[in-house]
């Protein structure tokens, strides 16, 4: 088939799927999941992210469910306030920073695919296996979901790999990469419905990392209890960590101890960790650049990916899959003037 496949229908598949049809290029998710739910914790949405979902047509749908997040807060392990300043429109960029739920971010991308090209466009429990490309396209095939026993295949034009940090078609390109470096600093995330703090709209950092360090902000309006749902990571040096997984639930008395001193007039942050509704645990991590991320025939082409947890120079939060899917739905349009364009 003459279309472009997306391997993954997460924020960096999802985006550039978007991002494709907008161009008119025919393209089909297909996810390993069985179905597609909002889970996760908080993420943020820069304003050079916002920008280009606004391109999409998603700023109006990104703000009925995020929080447009207002200032950035420090404060040291003692609640004391070091620093503020303000964010998104309200330090006068053109488009918001949004504090969002990964899964509601997910779920409006997903929504405005499927409304745009059709539910017929992404393929669920369709896990990949493996790529093959030759001078006419390329060959994808999966199974129903990881671990199934039925196979499949689909033809396309391009494959573009958007599945994450257990990529398959990342091992059979790069199958000795190894797993990444271990920063020395473990997370342990968790969201918690809770009165609103602050501003209501306030990212807060507090603490460091030696000590202890949280970070903190909204990701939901207040519902009629007056609670919001707030997203929280607990940032901590420690010698030990377990493989990076998404899913793997966290031990509050892995990390609790380091704030259960920290009653503040704003927050009192043990009684806050002790009342979310779920405590995750992820190593912060680093790795390597590879090499080259697209290939030609023989091959197939990789978005980019900076590993989940990397610790980076420049904060961009959410930022990076979702440029990703538009850099790459803006090459697909390209038209050299020697040769033609190629993904």
């Amino acid at each position: 088939m003459d279309e472009v496949i997306i391997v993954g229908a997460g924020i960096g598949g999802l985006t550039l799927a978007l991002a494709l049809h907008q161009a008119g290029i025919s393209c089909r998710i297909h996810e390993s999941a069985p179905e597609l739910k909002a889970v996760g914790v908080g993420i943020n949405l820069l304003p050079h992210a916002t920008r280009d979902l606004a391109a999409l047509g998603l700023e109006p749908a990104l703000s009925r469910v995020a929080i447009e997040t207002r200032d950035a807060t420090f404060f040291n392990r003692f609640g004391q306030l070091i620093y503020q300043e303000r964010l998104g429109r309200a330090a006068g960029y053109d488009h918001p920073q949004f504090s969002i739920h990964r899964g509601d971010l997910q779920l409006v991308l997903l929504e405005a695919f499927r409304a745009r090209a059709g539910d017929e466009r992404v393929v669920t429990n369709s896990h990949c296996l493996a790529v093959e490309q030759d001078d006419s396209g390329v060959t994808v095939f999966f199974s129903n979901g990881p671990g199934g026993t039925r196979r499949s295949t689909a033809r396309g034009r391009v494959a573009i790999a958007c599945d994450g940090i257990n990529s398959a078609v990342r091992k059979q390109f790069y199958p000795d990469e190894g797993e990444p470096r271990y920063s020395g600093v473990n997370m342990w995330r968790g969201v918690t419905r809770w009165r609103p703090m602050l501003s209501g709209a306030s990212m807060v950092r507090a603490g460091w990392l030696s000590h202890g360090k949280m970070v903190i902000y909204p990701i939901r309006a207040a519902g009629s209890d007056g609670l919001q749902l707030i997203n929280w990571v607990a940032e901590i040096e420690t010698p030990n960590y377990r493989r990076r997984d998404w899913n793997r639930s966290g031990s509050l008395s892995d990390f609790i101890g380091a704030f259960a001193d920290w009653h503040f007039d704003w927050l009192d942050v043990p009684s806050f960790i002790r009342a979310a509704d779920q405590v995750l645990e992820f190593p912060m991590v680093d790795q390597d650049p590879l090499p080259r991320w697209s290939f030609w025939a023989g091959d197939a082409v990789g978005r980019r990916r900076a590993p989940d947890g990397a610790a980076r120079l420049q904060w961009r939060g959410a930022g990076d899959p979702r440029r990703a899917g538009t850099d790459l739905g803006t090459a697909a349009t390209c038209r050299p003037r020697r040769r033609p364009c190629r993904l």
